[in-house]
């Protein structure tokens, strides 16, 4: 990593990573970073090496895709001498800590890695200071269904209940009751639990010579969800709280209990 240079590049001789660390920006974080450097311009510059005539982007990528859409066209560069190894880790070391690091993307940015034999399991364990078990989680990961690869970006289901499901043993029952615990919300507890029923009941079925079918596996354990007295809105029981109701709010709670008695 040595020769370090700061210079000005056209952004046209920029290229995004292959696989990108980060395949999903969010709308908002975007707008934020695009008005600051329309205000400021871009104060932090990126980091590249140069491959032939070009460079490629090491840590940055965001920051080139903001620079862009605020209509900057040379932007600072810190210019690098790296090969691909210190490449692939300096890119994972500088997201390691970003609390919206995309788990798929990077997920499969390291099985890549992996598969291209650049780097080891081993050596992303002792240059990331990871367990085994999870850089193995991210091999998994990679390997998930696009749906549920979708659900992790979009932050609509949390990862260890993705985990889980994954380990159905039956790809069509494993769509399903992914959709039915993205519908109504689902514990890690529950995912286990159901889990390993459901494969149990799917080997005994498989076991007969019988054909899988949504009528003769157990029922997945979704969280139940209610209407909320005070305000009508539906939300999963686990995220409510019962309160003291005063005798201000009284009859409004009364008048709402009586609407809708089916969903309290």
């Amino acid at each position: 990593m040595n020769d370090t240079q700061i210079r000005n590049v056209n952004i046209g001789l920029l290229d995004r990573p292959v696989p990108p660390v980060r395949g999903h920006f969010g709308k908002e974080e975007m707008a934020r970073l695009v008005a600051s450097i329309k205000e400021h311009g871009l104060l932090v510059p990126l980091m590249v090496r140069k491959r032939n005539d070009r460079f490629e982007i090491v840590d940055g990528d965001r920051r080139l895709k903001a620079a862009w859409e605020a209509g900057e066209r040379e932007i600072p560069v810190v210019v690098r001498t790296l090969n691909d190894k210190q490449t692939h880790i300096q890119r994972m070391l500088a997201n390691k800590d970003r609390e919206d690091t995309d788990p798929v993307s990077e997920a499969k940015y390291i099985a890549q890695t992996i598969t291209d034999k650049v780097i080891t399991i081993n050596e992303w364990c002792e240059k990331m200071g990871r367990s085994s078990s999870w850089v193995s989680d991210r091999l998994e990961i990679a390997s998930m269904p696009e749906y549920m690869q979708d659900a992790l970006t979009t932050k609509t289901i949390a990862l260890g209940v993705c985990m889980q499901l994954n380990q159905i043993i039956d790809d069509n029952t494993k769509e399903r009751y992914f959709f039915d615990a993205l519908r109504s919300g689902m514990t890690v507890h529950a995912a286990t639990v159901s889990r390993m029923s459901v494969n149990e009941a799917i080997e005994a079925i498989q076991s007969r010579g019988d054909e899988v079918t949504e009528n003769n596996v157990p029922e997945i354990q979704t969280i139940p969800k209610a209407r909320c007295a005070y305000n009508g809105e539906i939300m999963p029981i686990t995220s409510m709280r019962m309160v003291r109701v005063g005798i201000d709010n009284h009859q409004k709670w009364q008048t709402q209990l009586a609407q809708s008695p089916d969903d309290t």
